[in-house]
């Protein structure tokens, strides 16, 4: 991976933003430098002069400049692949702006306590290359209180939280052909919804389950809860894991068994209108279960539970499994950027909507840091020569 300097970066990021003037995609480009110059610091301190400062409030204020202009140049660059192996790894963070009293148009957070916007991310990995290429799309949220009366065909009746996960879906699409995509999610993104919206999309999944309750039906067609269905899943092998000491737990080697079997997924008998109409009655996936065997007294064993798309009939199988989920902590490490190497939930604006190009811009500026980061994790023994612009060089020397 080549990384060029700053100045021709955010012209390949931000060049074609269409913003409804030329004059404001050339702001955007310089405010854009300004930030990955110093992305820690607030705008005041990226924009040091009054004018440029005046010209940034003006640009978030633009009724043209919306999360969706800023950052869709960049989200469709990466969506444009090469034949391989990609993993679409999604999650949501919340950004806090509690501390901005006089911001207005913010959502609840939490319990209600907390003030702010969710950030739903889909994150893609290049398997092969092992590296980031960037942000295949992105939604914000906000939430709100809801009635707490209200019936089960009401609650499916409005658009609920969890509808995020299938709507990101819809917005990144389809895979280009030769290219393989598969959707990462964790348990918040497992529900039977989300998973239409990916097959309809042509694309694979890695889910961990969280609703171990629901009815499935196995191949010798009982209808049984997944709970009680996975402790008839066949055993494919076993490994170590080594796991560090954490607060109350020392620490340890795991022995890990992982078993693996294949079920289907009815429609639920109460579903949403998108559900129905979509035509999907039945959705057949693997269940490979990775559980911890002989775990010390007091310690809570180790136990995923694993959906995937893909058949699973080897142990090498269940291994591909295992580590596209693993690998879904890289989007946990993006977050952290954003919040900590970019500072998101400093910034503050008097409105909501002049947040949302703003984390926008946030958002594609971390992916630059997050990729440098993980070149040097990946490629220890690359040169610098061939990886970093020759005026960081001179810089360092």
């Amino acid at each position: 991976m080549k990384v060029v300097s700053n100045e021709e970066w955010v012209e390949q990021q931000f060049g074609t933003c269409d913003l409804g003037d030329v004059r404001r995609t050339k702001r955007l480009r310089k405010v854009a430098k300004q930030m990955l110059d110093s992305p820690e610091k607030s705008l005041p301190e990226q924009n040091t002069g009054w004018a440029d400062l005046k010209a940034a409030y003006r640009l978030f204020d633009s009724p043209n400049v919306i999360f969706e202009a800023v950052a869709q140049p960049h989200w469709t660059q990466t969506r444009q692949t090469k034949p391989g192996r990609y993993l679409l790894i999604s999650d949501t963070t919340d950004i806090d702006h509690f501390s901005h009293k006089g911001t207005t148009g913010l959502g609840m957070l939490g319990s209600g306590v907390g003030r702010g916007m969710q950030l739903h991310n889909c994150l893609m990995y290049d398997c092969n290359q092992k590296q980031i290429r960037g942000a295949a799309g992105a939604l914000l949220q906000y939430r709100r209180f809801n009635d707490k009366k209200e019936t089960r065909m009401q609650r499916l009746a409005r658009r609920r939280e969890s509808d995020i996960w299938g709507e990101l879906v819809d917005q990144v699409g389809p895979a280009p052909e030769g290219s393989t995509w598969i959707h990462v999610f964790d348990r918040g993104g497992d529900n039977f919804e989300a998973m239409c919206h990916i097959r309809l999309t042509g694309c694979e999944w890695v889910i961990r389950a969280s609703k171990l309750n629901r009815k499935v039906t196995t191949q010798d067609k009982h209808k049984i809860s997944l709970k009680d269905a996975i402790k008839d899943a066949k055993l494919l092998g076993s490994y170590e894991l080594n796991l560090r000491s954490r607060p109350g737990v020392a620490a340890r080697t795991a022995k890990i068994e992982v078993s693996a079997m294949s079920v289907s997924f009815e429609r639920p008998v109460h579903s949403s209108k998108r559900v129905k109409e979509c035509g999907i009655k039945q959705l057949e996936s693997s269940v490979v279960v990775v559980q911890e065997v002989d775990a010390p007294p007091g310690v809570t064993p180790i136990c995923w539970v694993l959906l995937a798309s893909s058949p699973v009939k080897t142990f090498a199988d269940a291994w591909q499994v295992i580590e596209d989920y693993e690998n879904r902590w890289l989007v946990e490490e993006y977050h952290k950027v954003l919040k900590t190497g970019c500072s998101i939930e400093v910034h503050a604006l008097r409105k909501a909507e002049r947040l949302e190009p703003l984390i926008a811009l946030i958002s594609v500026i971390g992916i630059r840091l997050f990729q440098l980061k993980l070149i040097g994790r990946n490629q220890p023994d690359a040169k610098a020569a061939t990886h970093v612009p020759t005026s960081w060089l001179r810089c360092l020397k």
